[in-house]
């Protein structure tokens, strides 16, 4: 598909050629028909240059409307795991690892999610984050440029309580429409502690382990010990890593990387190619013909 970059040129050299077409097709008539008998080369000769300034013209016009070849969407076979990022953005985010003394829990957040995601490498990794609701922040994808660039602006809204049930949810339900890839990995960032309800800890257990999914809870400021959230963990064999020790982040990324990833097609957005110099060139070649015509035959330009 071709499409222009600046259309409205057109409607500027339409309004343009209608008017040098118009002048130069005044011309006063022959009295009889006769007089044009025998004379076709010479009156071909004579429309030559307008029909070539017409045309040089026109290809100008059509070069600055700047045509182009519209993207092509590709697709490419990639070996990658999906990867959901699931980051807390309660009311209890904001506050430092000792009440209001030391670092903000979001920012030592922030920092571990992007040194996660600059450790992947062909992987696809989605954004979810959460207080009270959950929030699709960003779905799946290779650009993991554009999503450090999400996180790092995460902090300046904050999104109640914590509701722990809803975050694993959605996540299940993202690899089930968005997942492309057998390796399905969830990273959960928090530091809250919520009561989930007996029957969606059933749910969420059951839907985590029919869709293979590794679970890795990353502690903020938060302790093992006997809870809902560490319950589900367990019982999925997932994996908690505090945040506060690198060698155990270190380790788990670690343990991340050996997780065999699989191959699927994932579309590509090919870049826009520019037709402009083609009709641009045209037009100065036609230009050049003009000219020559004119120096060697003297055919008249007006």
């Amino acid at each position: 598909m071709i499409r222009l970059a600046n259309p409205y040129f057109l409607l500027i050299g339409v309004i343009f050629l209608f008017f040098f077409v118009k002048k130069k097709s005044a011309f006063i008539g022959y009295s009889h028909l006769q007089l044009t008998e025998g004379n076709i080369e010479s009156r071909f000769l004579q429309n030559l240059p307008q029909v070539l300034s017409t045309m040089v013209i026109a290809l100008l016009v059509l070069g600055l409307a700047r045509p182009q070849w519209r993207s092509v969407v590709k697709q490419e076979v990639v070996l990658a795991r999906d990867i959901i990022l699931v980051m807390d953005l309660s009311y209890s985010m904001k506050e430092g690892f000792n009440k209001d003394e030391g670092p903000i829990k979001i920012d030592v957040a922030k920092k571990t999610a992007l040194q996660f995601i600059e450790k992947r490498e062909n992987d696809r990794i989605g954004l979810l984050v959460f207080g009270d609701k959950t929030f699709g922040s960003w779905p799946l994808t290779t650009d993991l440029g554009l999503i450090s660039k999400k996180v790092e602006r995460l902090g300046s809204t904050y999104y109640g309580g914590t509701n722990l049930v809803q975050p694993f949810l959605k996540a299940v339900e993202h690899f089930r429409e968005m997942g492309q890839s057998t390796s399905r990995i969830l990273v959960f960032l928090s530091d809250g502690e919520a009561n989930i309800p007996p029957e969606k800890k059933e749910m969420i257990v059951k839907e985590i382990k029919e869709m293979g999914i590794h679970l890795y809870l990353l502690g903020i400021n938060l302790k093992k010990h006997e809870n809902d959230l560490f319950e589900i963990v367990d019982r999925v064999q997932g994996r908690f890593i505090t945040t506060e020790s690198a060698s155990e982040m270190t380790k788990a990324f670690t343990t991340i990387d050996r997780l065999e990833p699989s191959r699927f097609k994932i579309e590509v957005q090919g870049e826009s190619q520019e037709l402009y110099p083609i009709f641009i060139l045209l037009s100065l070649g036609l230009l050049l013909i003009l000219t020559f015509l004119n120096n060697t035959l003297f055919i008249e330009l007006c």
